[in-house]
């Protein structure tokens, strides 16, 4: 159980009040015990101080009496062999010696007798009130107290028990599995409550998700309607610097639709359906070529090839972004790509972020001037990397911008 759990602090202080208690109880025991033979030991020592004055004859019958008049329940004990088997095999639990006589506290048989030797005259007496201490009251009592809070603790957990199957469901929420959510509401408490607020809020937020998808998608079929037929119509025109820059213009918007599509497909959960084993080299080939540039704006720096576990479509676009970015935001028109280590680095000489990489990294931030925009690139980016146990990370150093493609040991296949 972990220990900054609520229920491994619950159980830890019942179990402390449970110890607590049973010791409570062995503490009263020992103090009730000693509180009863105090009582005791007064009780007989009244008694017998009278009897030996009544033998005496200091005091008369009639003041014997008065003197002991609460505890009249002594019965002497006249048979012999009965006398002698008592003195003989009981215990005796005190013993005083006065002036002319004896006094013995004797417990036999579960039963207590009072002996007093006067004149070397043995008389011997059976306390009829005497009762066994109460050891039976008190446990009984104990034990009545552990169970109610065994109740207790029984009751408490039991009612907390359902905010373990809300953590179930809220780490599906975090985990986007928001189909797999259930209602895990049982009653009508806070907790119940709680669940159920939270299971309503996920029902919006899949409507949300139903809407932004089925928007999303109707607009990409709308655009690529009139782009495959102005791709068409430019199969009638003849060769020119014209038909090639429409050519050019409708390649571009179909990559931008393809770039929306990858948005989709990340934002919905739905990545990663094809993720399969590619060579790095056929990653960045792929990328340098949907994003319309060459060599001579690309430069990249790498040891011997290896070879990673992504999907290739989305992972290609991350890349595309970095490098559109790079020469986008750089003062040369010249991205420098550096994979060694455990990352990917894009280097480009330009001015530093005005602000942190996190805020780029949200979808539609903008920089000081719409030309500097970053808009849905770092966004696109950071998402997809997520998914790939990756992160993005920024540097800047000796007017050169670092952004770093970190942990890719966690994307390489190992041979």
């Amino acid at each position: 159980m972990n220990k900054s759990s609520i229920f491994y602090t619950i159980t830890f202080i019942f179990i402390f009040a449970g110890v607590s208690v049973i010791l409570g109880f062995l503490w009263l025991i020992e103090y009730d015990q000693q509180n009863y033979t105090r009582e005791l030991n007064t009780k007989y020592s009244l008694i017998a101080n009278a009897r030996l004055l009544y033998f005496a004859g200091v005091i008369n019958e009639k003041e014997f009496e008065e003197q002991t008049k609460n505890y009249n329940k002594m019965q002497q004990v006249v048979w012999p062999k009965e006398i002698r088997k008592i003195l003989f095999s009981g215990d005796i639990l005190a013993r005083v010696e006065v002036n002319n006589g004896l006094i013995e506290i004797i417990s036999y048989d579960n039963q207590v007798y009072l002996n007093i030797i006067y004149d070397g005259k043995i008389n011997l007496y059976k306390d009829q009130d005497y009762q066994t201490y109460r050891y039976f009251i008190i446990k009984a009592i104990a034990v009545a107290v552990i169970c109610i809070l065994i109740l207790l603790y029984i009751f408490i957990f039991k009612k907390l028990k359902p905010l373990k199957a809300l953590k179930k469901q809220i780490d599906k929420f975090a985990e986007g599995r928001l189909s797999d959510i259930e209602d895990v509401s049982t009653g009508a408490d806070e907790i119940s409550q709680v669940s159920k607020a939270f299971y309503q809020a996920i029902l919006q937020i899949r409507k949300l998700n139903q809407s932004r998808q089925f928007f999303l998608r109707n607009i990409m079929h709308e655009l690529k309607t009139p782009i495959t037929k102005g791709l068409i119509t430019l199969e009638m025109l003849e060769d020119n610097k014209y038909k090639e820059r429409l050519d050019n213009i409708f390649n571009r918007l179909e990559i931008l639709i393809n770039e929306f599509a990858a948005i989709e497909q990340v934002t919905s959960g739905a990545a990663f359906i094809n993720r399969k084993k590619y060579n790095i080299l056929d990653v960045l080939d792929e990328a340098k070529e949907i994003a319309m540039r060459d060599d001579s704006n690309i430069r990249i720096f790498m040891g011997e090839s290896f070879f990673v576990n992504v999907d290739f479509k989305l992972f290609t676009t991350a890349i595309k972004n970095m490098i559109d970015n790079g020469i986008k935001h750089s003062q040369d028109g010249f991205v420098e790509i550096c994979i060694k280590d455990n990352y990917i680095c894009f280097k480009n000489c330009g001015p530093e972020l005005n602000n942190t990489l996190e805020y780029y990294t949200q979808a539609f931030t903008q920089g000081t001037k719409q030309k500097s925009s970053f808009g849905l690139g770092l966004y696109i980016v950071n998402t997809i990397l997520g998914a790939h146990d990756m992160k993005l990370d920024y540097d800047y150093k000796d007017g050169v911008n670092h952004f770093y493609f970190i942990d890719l040991n966690n994307i390489m296949v190992k041979e």
